[in-house]
């Protein structure tokens, strides 16, 4: 029953994307795969929007048409995780491109869906990471977080790792639990983030951890992560929900 319960948990985490900490405008003319790449680099990933309060937000803060994480390969809307996309605000509400291919162009009249092989100027967004001084196995952990933050902190790249290990001085454990884990026997990062990047211990290659070991736990001191017995209570980063510009 337990292990029904925690799989259903992270079933309905997976693939769960939103707007989290602030967005930023890049002024660099590039096609919507490197803008992906630019931010996932340098910051998160591309901006993402999940309600009308968020996509406000940004009108307010920049009034500048640039690629969001938005696209449709054939398969429909989705976001970058693999979320399928609940909420538009096409610049035509009539001409709302249903089976069209393509990425989107966000601008303050509306969204325009635009040819992914198109130079444009983009949206990154960057998580707020969190220590919550408490300890807890993996599952409390991704608990706690889901009903007061946002979900255990992903690390797509060596930016999102930099920017957590800065907000970990003051954590009371040497190891801190991350949104990573072990499923269908390949580690994967709950919120449905790019799990190319993953910064192992030099001296761990996890690809058949010990059952136990399915959870990634960060070391602050070692600066990497390590397969981890997710039974063990641990401190942990959660990602904050918060809808403000830097």
């Amino acid at each position: 029953m337990k292990k029904s319960t925690l799989r259903c948990l992270i079933l309905t985490c997976l693939f769960e994307l939103a707007l989290c900490g602030w967005n930023t405008y890049i002024d660099k003319d590039k096609k919507w795969s490197d803008a992906r790449d630019y931010c996932r680099k340098h910051y998160t990933d591309l901006s993402s929007i999940s309600n009308q309060e968020e996509d406000d937000n940004l009108q307010q803060h920049y009034h500048i048409r640039g690629w969001i994480g938005l696209r449709n390969d054939g398969h429909g809307w989705k976001w970058l995780g693999g979320q399928n996309a609940s909420f538009f605000n096409w610049l035509d509400a009539e001409d709302e491109p249903i089976h069209e291919t393509g990425c989107v162009l966000h601008s303050a009249r509306g969204w325009r869906a635009k040819d992914c092989g198109e130079t444009r100027r983009f949206y990154c967004f960057q998580n707020n990471p969190v220590v919550v001084k408490e300890s807890k196995t993996w599952e409390e952990a991704m608990e706690q977080c889901r009903m007061q933050h946002k979900g255990l902190v992903s690390l797509p790249s060596e930016a999102a790792l930099t920017e957590t290990l800065k907000t970990n001085q003051d954590a009371q454990t040497d190891h801190v639990w991350t949104g990573l884990r072990y499923l269908a026997g390949d580690w994967l990062w709950v919120s449905g983030e790019n799990a190319s990047y993953q910064p192992w211990s030099p001296t761990e290659t996890p690809h058949c951890p010990a059952w136990t070991h399915h959870c990634g736990a960060l070391s602050l001191n070692g600066r990497h992560l390590e397969s981890w017995d997710c039974a063990d209570k641990l401190n942990f980063i959660c990602d904050t929900k918060t809808t403000s510009s830097p």
